[in-house]
């Protein structure tokens, strides 16, 4: 199957081209893109499409591709075993199907979804050290054979281990950029991010919206339950806070006992709806409840939206507090 006697020698050195560029790229975006675009020259089809397993559920999910709108089917799991793909990470072995009319194993419901028809297939497996990492996926190739297959399975192997390299980066650069003990993003990339999203938001003229969270009065939580408690508050505050976000909103330590909250598209109504369910489930939730202790908490909520609140970081943070400490001033737990 692996045969590279009978590769080409064009077919050989594009192999390695691919190698040295795989190896070498760390950034997502960037491996993902270069993977298909090459894979696209080297072997033609209607569709290539790189999946990856998300080792949490065991599912692959789309990860890119070629020719189908990736937010279509971003959605879409397949679970352990389902579909040809499926099958090829379960069992870690390479399939070529030229008819899946004819293959048991073919699951339609992506044809059914974007209305695209897949008549052949071809599927290798990314394995690194045993584990299955994901897979690639040839539909409609316009070779079909042994070669073409041979020549998918070496660049499955470099793919392999360019996305190990991939996690392994994405890993060491979000510790970087979170705190440690809340689990969310740190100032650093508060004020990254905010940069790229005031960018973007002025270019496509859409609002994005900031909350700024003080705890009340936790300070007598660590008169009264000491330091070590009261880190623990603050870890179970911010997974309280956690539970209300969807991608792309994030939450923030600012420092101590103060969060931000960013949340991209959301306008000033919008904010406000977020802010009163963050508020509530604060309030709502038992802290240290684990330690025997029945502790509970509110918070004050500043709020500001881009662009009218402000149009740079320090005008939108800076309402956002100020807003915050009147609501501290007029009595707390509320939004302002």
């Amino acid at each position: 199957m692996e045969n590279m006697n009978q590769l080409t020698k064009e077919e050989l050195l594009s192999c390695l081209d691919l190698a040295k560029v795989l190896t070498s790229e760390l950034e997502s975006d960037m491996l993902f893109d270069v993977i298909l675009k090459k894979l696209s020259g080297m072997i033609p089809a209607s569709n290539w499409s790189l999946l990856l397993l998300d080792h949490d559920s065991g599912e692959l999910y789309f990860k890119v591709t070629v020719d189908l709108e990736i937010e279509k089917i971003k959605n879409i799991r397949l679970k352990p075993g389902e579909g040809i793909a499926g099958q090829v990470a379960l069992n870690q072995e390479p399939i070529i199907i030229s008819d899946v009319t004819q293959n048991d194993n073919f699951n339609d419901s992506i044809d059914n979804f974007t209305g695209f028809t897949t008549r052949s297939i071809m599927c290798v497996p990314l394995i690194f050290r045993g584990k299955t990492l994901g897979v690639l996926e040839a539909v409609n190739p316009d070779r079909i054979d042994e070669n073409a297959l041979a020549l998918l399975v070496i660049i499955a192997k470099y793919t392999a281990i360019a996305v190990e390299n991939m996690v392994k980066y994405d890993h060491i650069k979000n510790l970087s950029l979170k705190d440690d003990l809340t689990g969310l993003y740190n100032t650093r990339f508060l004020y990254q991010r905010l940069n790229k999203i005031i960018e973007q938001s002025h270019q496509t003229g859409d609002h994005f919206s900031l909350i700024f969270i003080d705890i009340d009065n936790f300070k007598k939580i660590v008169d009264t339950h000491g330091h070590l408690n009261g880190s623990l508050v603050i870890h179970e505050v911010a997974q309280a806070i956690l539970s209300t976000l969807h991608d792309p909103a994030f939450g923030v330590s600012y420092g101590g006992d103060e969060f931000v909250v960013v949340l991209p598209g959301f306008n000033s109504q919008q904010v406000k709806h977020k802010a009163e369910e963050i508020r509530k489930t604060i309030s709502r939730t038992v802290y240290l409840s684990k330690q025997g202790l029945d502790i509970r908490l509110t918070g004050s909520f500043g709020i500001a939206t881009y662009p009218e609140d402000g149009k740079n970081i320090t005008e939108l943070l800076g309402l956002a507090d100020r807003a915050m400490f009147n609501v501290k001033y007029l009595g707390k737990n509320a939004v302002g």
